[in-house]
């Protein structure tokens, strides 16, 4: 029994002909629907072809099934073809022998097929021991042979399911969906999303419509939305997500030549740009719109599996009947009441009769700790789409949203669901502008409208003293707010100027001023929370990237402020936006930095004069008390000869340690550590002898040895020491091996003496490094001069993408340009090194009555063109 001789070869070029006209119906245009339909459509043909073939004219008892994606018929380019051929239970020569020749056939015709041959028992008996196989047989479909035979598996898969069978079935597919949304990240809002695997990719809606099927027999979304398991617009709008991720999950597949699934950086750019999403003047990026469609997208298909699943694997799952009586309803108010254990309406136009109770809905189901019953929650949602924008100018919806932000005790878990169905897009336009708006860079892990949400949530959680054993004194001040909400609507817009132009932060408050109007907000609270907006960026901009000793900028800001009040809302609201940028973003060193200006700015403006700051008079006696605590005798003179802002952050364990590589130092000419914290950080401190250039040489040693810098404070002590801590970590992420450090350290003596060159040491070790660029979004170079915010140095600010050796770099251009860095800090942020350099000009300062500013423009040009030059050539080498 075999094919004709020219079956395989025209099999092969049958599915190499088709092949290319799909790809040149993608190229065009097509739906991602209609190309995972035509892929399926194909393998259908050249496989019925051959078994057609096999069989010359003969009618075995066999049929050839088609299983999983290509059972639904959604394969796309690079997805596995799963079949199975279905044998009868007595054994058939004939049926076996085609079954495995079809095998060989489908191989040599380049049809890579995944392939099982079972009798009907069989399957039966493996679907019962493994609920993969079920799920992939509840896909089954016929492609070719005996109908009869297939009738009997579709018949012992799904309709003849028993009730235990069913439940077990419902719960390995729950625990399996929650497993891979835990693996793949739980969350549609990641840099680089799974299409199949994370929340809201195609597997989530694929589990949903498994378990609708086994619970009510519907065979796919329309059937479901014909059923009132969901509402017609989300099958809707789940059909139109599930076609935009198929063609982007075609356009990776056609890219890459293979099974890729994931929308890396790199692969964001490639379809970008195949698909034709390209760059808007106003400064949205080509790959920011395709993200935002995919984000949409997944959102969309999160929705609706979740509510499948929520509506039947709980509210449809059967109840026991022995002993029970039918739960009566627990009366909740006029519009709302407690049925099976969740909250739902009393009447179908609770929403119609007053919007404002679209908001009450979830504040009510936090105050209980219960879910929405979906019912009430497709109402909601279908009065949402009639009011249209009606309810950005309903005062009451309004009045309930601020009681709900402002509310005693809340975590702020209603607000998630408040915008995830677009209550909060409806109330405030300003948020849905953003909906989904992507941010490429690896600093900003969120979309704009997520970010925005997330702070107002941990906002409401530091004010109900969750966060009370991480942040004990930003919980104190929290909760001793007299003015919560102008707090809470600074934080809600405090981003929503992105995208309208540069300088987000005015923008935004001009967004406030006209809803202020819309709503009329109390004028005196409007103009704080505009302030606020204005000025969301100050606290953190100073902190990290300006000297906290300098008074006067301590004395500037402290007038800016001009209250208390603001003061302590601003701190509050800038920890909050740093710390809901990423879970990686709030770190312990930023953490001090923000408290000390604010302590410093605090105690300036309690004084009773500015040019005599309460805190200044505590200066001597926070040396003294240090140098207690230290308890040695070389204390009081290591305490004296330290820099204010080293006092103001630094803890006495940490001192002790910084004491002791001191006396080595003026010893030895130079000391160092490697500290590991119990949290994984690593801090570097190396402590030398002061010289031009010590930076450079410092910075070389870390680069040469793969060893990033995350972080850094560089301070001159008394008697021509430098002490300059780092934050570091392997360029994988890791805190740098032992052996990794002595390497290092090994090379930095080196340097020190003379022995080795610098700029040669790094040169050699990173051409020879295994580091490939970086498929990470690019950040622009900029380098800025700030001669206003330092009255006796310069200060240069550089933005630019974090590279390795990028520190070295930097200060060696500022080295050879003939300046020296007094001051520096050091922040990466994802991939973008934010760092700020103070400067003296080493021929200036020399001069009688000269600060060492760099006071000629001419001048200051060359420093900023030797840094931009030196960044430049060191990209071009990555």
């Amino acid at each position: 029994m075999t094919a004709g001789p020219s079956a395989v070869p025209n099999a092969k070029a049958r599915l190499e002909q088709g092949r290319a006209e799909i790809l040149a119906r993608h190229r065009v245009g097509a739906g991602g629907q209609e190309v995972v339909r035509a892929i399926s459509d194909l393998t259908d043909k050249v496989i019925s072809e051959l078994f057609r073939a096999l069989c010359e004219g003969q009618d075995p008892p066999l049929a050839v099934v088609a299983t999983g994606g290509y059972g639904r018929r959604e394969l796309a380019p690079r997805s596995d073809v799963d079949l199975l051929a279905l044998l009868p239970e007595k054994k058939n020569d004939d049926a076996n022998a085609i079954a495995e020749k079809l095998h060989r056939a489908l191989w040599d015709a380049g049809l890579e097929a995944g392939y099982a041959a079972r009798t009907l028992e069989q399957c039966v008996e493996l679907a019962r021991e493994d609920h993969t196989i079920r799920t992939a047989l509840l896909d089954g479909r016929l492609v070719a042979g005996d109908a009869q035979l297939f009738k009997g598996l579709e018949r012992a898969i799904v309709t003849e399911l028993e009730q235990r069978r069913v439940e077990e079935f419902i719960a390995d597919k729950l625990e399996e969906y929650n497993e891979r949304r835990k693996r793949y990240g739980g969350s549609v809002w990641l840099l680089e999303p799974h299409i199949k695997q994370g929340k809201g990719g195609l597997r989530d809606l694929q589990a949903a419509l498994w378990i609708a099927r086994v619970r009510h027999k519907v065979a796919g979304l329309g059937e479901a939305g014909e059923r009132g398991l969901l509402p017609a617009r989300e099958v809707t709008a789940a059909r139109s997500a599930r076609d935009l991720l198929w063609r982007f999950r075609n356009e990776l597949h056609y890219a890459t030549q293979r099974r890729d699934d994931r929308l890396t950086f790199d692969n964001q750019r490639r379809l970008a740009q195949a698909l034709g999403f390209t760059d808007d003047p106003s400064g949205e990026l080509g790959v920011e719109k395709l993200m935002r469609a995919a984000y949409i997208a997944m959102l969309e298909i999160a929705r609706a599996s979740d509510a499948l699943i929520d509506r039947c694997a709980v509210e449809d799952a059967p109840k026991p009947l022995i002993g029970r009586r039918a739960p009566k309803p627990q009366p909740i108010d006029a519009a709302f009441k407690i049925w099976n254990g969740r909250v739902t309406v009393n009447e179908k136009d609770v929403f119609a009769k007053r919007p404002a109770d679209m908001i009450r809905l979830y504040a009510i189901a936090e105050t209980y700790g219960l879910p929405v019953y979906s019912y009430a929650r497709d109402l909601l949602v279908q009065e949402l789409q009639r009011l249209g924008p009606q309810l950005a100018t309903d005062r009451e919806a309004h009045f309930e949203f601020w009681q709900l932000l402002v509310r005693e005790g809340s975590d702020g878990s209603a607000l998630q669901p408040l915008h995830e169905l677009g209550v909060v897009g409806a109330l405030f336009p300003e948020v849905a502008r953003l909906r989904a708006r992507a941010q490429h860079s690896l600093y900003h892990v969120y979309t704009v409208d997520t970010h925005t949400v997330f702070a107002l949530m941990r906002m409401m959680r530091l004010r109900s003293g969750a966060l009370d054993e991480q942040e004990p004194e930003l919980t104190r001040i929290a909760r001793a707010q007299q003015r919560p909400l102008v707090l809470m609507l600074g934080l809600l817009f405090h981003d929503l100027g992105k995208g309208l132009g540069p300088d987000h932060s005015a923008r935004g408050a001009e967004l406030v001023k006209a809803y202020a109007q819309r709503i009329a907000l109390d004028p005196s609270d409007a103009r704080d929370v505009e302030w606020l907006v204005a000025a969301h960026l100050r606290m953190s901009h100073i902190s990290q990237r300006r000297d906290l000793e300098d008074q006067a900028l301590i004395e500037s800001f402290a007038r800016e402020v001009e209250t208390v009040d603001r003061l302590e809302m601003l701190y509050l609201l800038t920890y909050v936006d740093m710390a809901s940028v990423s879970a990686e973003n709030w770190t312990t060193w930023k953490a001090h930095l923000l408290q000390s200006l604010y302590e410093k700015t605090h105690a300036t403006m309690l004084a009773e004069g500015l040019g005599a700051p309460v805190h200044e008079h505590s200066l001597e006696e926070r040396r003294a008390r240090l140098a207690r605590e230290l308890a040695s005798e070389q204390a009081s003179e290591f305490v004296n000869g330290l820099p204010e802002r080293y006092l103001e952050t630094v803890r006495p364990d940490v001192a002790a340690r910084h004491l002791k590589l001191w006396l080595q130092a003026r010893k030895s000419g130079f000391a160092s550590e490697l500290h590991r914290s119990a949290s994984g950080q690593a801090d570097l401190t190396l402590v030398a002898d002061d010289r031009p250039g010590l930076l450079a040489l410092f910075t070389a040693a870390l680069a040469a040895n793969g060893i990033d810098i995350l972080g850094a404070d560089v301070s001159s002590l008394d008697q021509g020491i430098a002490l300059d801590t780092f934050v570091v970590r392997e360029t994988g992420g890791a805190a740098p091996s032992q052996a990794r450090w002595e390497a290092a350290r090994t090379d930095l003596l080196r340097l020190l003496s003379g022995q080795e060159d610098p700029h040669r040491l790094v040169q050699k070790r990173l051409r020879r490094a295994s580091w490939a660029s970086s498929a990470a979004p690019a950040v622009e170079t900029k380098v800025r001069v700030d001669d206003v915010s330092s009255a006796e140095m310069t200060i240069l600010d550089v933005i630019t993408q974090d590279r390795p050796g990028l520190l070295h770099t930097i200060a060696d251009a500022l080295h050879r340009a003939g300046v020296s860095i007094e001051v520096a800090r050091i922040a990466t942020e994802g991939n973008r090194a934010t760092d700020a350099f103070y400067l003296r000009d080493v021929s200036s300062a020399r001069l009688p009555g000269s600060s060492g500013k760099i006071g000629e423009a001419k001048r200051r040009t060359e420093v900023v063109q030797a840094v931009q030059s030196a960044i430049a050539s060191l990209a071009g080498r990555g």
